[in-house]
């Protein structure tokens, strides 16, 4: 796309990592994304991380705070 200019309107983020140490899991998610876990050989679900998208009050006030922007298209 190097014909395309791509601004502010379009750009984010979005990862999730997860670090496993003994039996701990460490989650950490950013942008529009969730983590979910496996249980009991997949016979469970558990949500482990919440979308954290702009939209979403919490997480605007939590952008604007940071002294961020949230631009919507």
């Amino acid at each position: 796309m190097p014909d395309q200019q791509i601004g502010p309107e379009r750009s984010g983020t979005c990862a999730n990592v997860v670090i496993i140490i003994d039996e701990t899991a460490y989650v950490v998610n950013v942008g529009d994304s969730r983590c979910l876990m496996s249980l009991d050989a997949g016979a469970q679900v558990a949500v482990v991380s919440r979308d954290h998208k702009p939209d979403d009050e919490q997480e605007r006030i939590r952008i604007k705070a940071a002294g961020g922007t949230v631009y919507r298209t």
